[in-house]
């Protein structure tokens, strides 16, 4: 599948789990949030680029790294789609991941 094209569908609710660590960054020191925002984009991009890379948490979620920041970038691949379920922080238990997917698919 390395010519495959795919589509990659970012659930609402991602969005919010950014958009709270953007906030919590941007309290932090001013600009830092944008930094976060951009590197959060920039794993979107990674996944859709290269899909099968990343390491499973458990079977069918992968996860991403998110470059310089203590996040990862949760997803599941479906032929030719991925859907991106959750950003969260490293820390948090994998029981977030085992909610959104019971929502999210």
């Amino acid at each position: 599948m390395t010519n495959t094209v795919f589509e990659v569908i970012v659930k609402p609710i991602v969005f919010l789990d950014a958009e709270e660590a953007v906030k919590y960054y941007e309290k932090k020191l001013v600009g830092l949030g944008k930094r976060f925002y951009d590197g959060f984009l920039f794993a979107l991009t990674e996944i859709e680029k290269k899909p099968f890379v990343h390491s499973y948490i458990q079977p069918p979620v992968r996860r991403y790294k998110v470059k310089k920041f203590p996040y990862k970038v949760f997803y599941i691949i479906e032929n030719t789609t991925i859907f991106i379920i959750g950003v969260a922080h490293a820390k948090r238990s994998n029981a977030f991941v085992k909610r959104r997917l019971r929502f999210s698919l």
